[in-house]
Order: structure tokens, then C-alpha cells, then sequence
């Protein structure tokens, strides 16, 4: 489906869209943002229909993990589209699941057993949306369709997921880049944040060791602050739960005043492309984004 070579040319024109389980509860502003941004680059998301959880970080068997995500790219497959995700543990659950189903036609089989529709010839590839974003969309289709400047201080934050494991990343696993590029492109500054880009948010410790998880959260959102910036971007959203809504919990148990606001890379980029900041979900997050809105609209 290739749209040609040169300037503004990309690489896809539609794909299955993955939104996660997340989409329609603690990450609404993700899922309105990807949607609006994908519209307005002229990509069409396709929602997988009747799709399933992928097992997030709690399904720990691997087959109950392969069985889950067979279903869904199944699903692509019928509809002969790759899966876009905006969520970097969907993303992992349904790469490896990919990549255990196509080289072993054992587990294939025997996944099909459970049920005729989790037959998966392993024809599809998963996608995260920073991934389609730089790496099929493009730079030059972006910056085409920028509308205006987004002159804020950014600390650009990846989470574990999207590097782990090796195999199924498509950035730097320990230096990730890809969030830095589009925050540069569409007139941002990215602060010095090297040390906490890949670091676990705490999300996963969240039920066993609040205390814990409270503890790492800090360490990131602190960083970003003492470095200057305006606010922290990401692309996942259970990081989106515990740096956004967990904040004012984390401030209070930890007696700490943070005020960072935490924001998906695809509000910020809808931002430059010119739509609306409600139709990208400012007014859902947690920690009031009044302030970096006024630099911006």
C-alpha cells in the first residue's frame, strides 16, 4: 500500500487498530489523541472487532498470552492488516506472541485446538504507534502537515516495555530516540532526561508494593522538574496512570509538591498539526495541562 517515494510519501494507508483495554478507562486522552492524529495524517484505523484483552503484566502463563493475542491478530489477519497498538504492554504481549506463533507450528496447532478461530498463519506485524508514526508515516509527511509550533521543555519518557526484549524493539532498547525526534520536529526542546527515559515507572508494583512503586514514579517525575521542563511525554499508558493519576496520591503520601503535567506524545503532536485540544483530551488528564495549553494554543 505504498504511497510512492519523496517528500510527505508513507509507507501505510490503513491498519487494525489495537486500542487495549486501557482506551475506554484511564487512558481516554490516549485513545482520543491517536485517533484524531492518525485522521488528520490521512492513515484509517481499523478496530479489530470484538477484540480481547491481551493478558497485560498479569497473565504470567505464556499460553494464556499466545491464546489471547492469537485471537487478536487472527483477527487482523482475516481483514489482511498489520495491528497498530498504542499501548506498549499490548504491543509486547501481541510482538512476542507473533513471533512464538510463526516459528512454532506446534504451538500453532496447538492454539488452533482450544478454538478454530485462533488459527493464525502469522502474516501480520504488530506495530507500536511511535513506531508507524516516525518509521511508516514519516518525518517529512508529518512536518507537511504541522499547523503550528509546540515551543516546550520535554522530558521524553519511554517506559521499560517498549525496549524489552531486544527482539521485538524498534528503537534503542537503552537509548530510545524516536519520542525525542517528533518532539524536535514539531518545535519542542527536549531537557536532559537520559538517565530516566527507560526507567520502570512502577506501574507493576502498584498492588504488591505501593510503597515502592510510589518511590520509583517520584524519581522520574522529580527528574523531569528539576530539569526544566514543562511537561513529561509518553506512549503508554499504564505509565499514564501511575506519573498522571497517581501524582496527587504520590505527593500526598510522600509529601512531596511534584505539578509536573504528564501527556501522550500524540497530544502534543495533535497540538502541532492544528486540532482542537479537546478533541485530544486535554481536559482528561490528571494533573491540570492549563499551563503548557496557554505556551501552545
Amino acid at each position: 500500500m505504498g504511497r510512492g517515494e519523496g517528500e510527505g510519501a508513507m509507507s501505510v494507508e490503513k491498519l487494525a487498530f489495537y486500542p487495549g483495554c486501557p482506551s475506554e478507562a484511564t487512558a481516554l486522552e490516549q485513545d482520543m489523541s491517536a485517533k484524531a492524529v492518525f485522521a488528520k495524517l490521512g492513515v484509517e484505523l481499523v478496530e479489530v472487532e470484538d477484540w480481547n484483552c491481551c493478558g497485560a503484566a498479569e497473565a504470567e502463563d505464556p499460553r494464556l498470552v499466545y491464546a489471547l493475542n492469537a485471537r487478536n491478530l487472527a483477527i487482523a489477519e482475516r481483514e489482511g492488516l498489520d495491528i497498530v497498538t498504542p499501548c506498549s504492554i499490548c504491543f509486547y504481549n501481541l510482538a512476542r506472541a507473533n513471533n512464538a506463533l510463526k516459528r512454532d507450528e506446534k504451538l500453532r496447532a496447538e492454539i488452533k485446538g482450544i478454538d478454530p478461530s485462533l488459527e493464525y498463519n502469522g502474516t501480520v506485524t504488530p506495530k507500536h504507534l511511535l513506531d508507524v508514526l516516525v518509521n511508516d508515516i514519516g518525518m517529512d509527511a508529518i512536518r507537511s502537515k504541522l499547523a503550528k509550533k509546540v515551543e516546550l521543555k520535554v522530558a521524553p519518557y519511554y517506559g521499560c516495555y517498549l525496549g524489552r526484549p531486544p527482539e521485538t524493539a524498534f528503537d534503542d532498547p537503552d537509548d530510545p530516540v524516536l519520542m525525542d525526534q517528533l518532539i524536535e520536529l514539531i518545535g519542542g526542546e527536549n531537557v536532559p532526561f537520559s538517565a530516566m527515559k527507560t526507567k520502570c515507572c512502577g506501574g507493576p508494583l502498584m498492588m504488591t508494593r505501593g510503597d515502592l512503586a510510589f518511590e520509583m514514579a517520584r524519581k522520574i517525575l522529580q527528574t523531569a522538574k528539576d530539569a526544566g521542563a514543562d511537561c513529561l511525554a509518553l506512549a503508554c499508558p499504564l505509565c499514564g496512570m501511575m506519573l498522571d493519576a497517581k501524582q496527587p496520591d504520590i505527593e500526598k503520601e510522600l509529601k512531596v509538591k511534584i505539578d509536573m503535567p504528564v501527556v501522550y506524545i500524540t497530544q502534543l503532536l495533535g497540538l502541532a498539526l492544528g486540532i482542537d485540544a479537546k478533541k485530544l483530551g486535554f481536559d482528561k488528564n490528571i494533573v491540570s495541562t492549563k499551563r503548557i495549553l496557554e505556551k501552545v494554543v
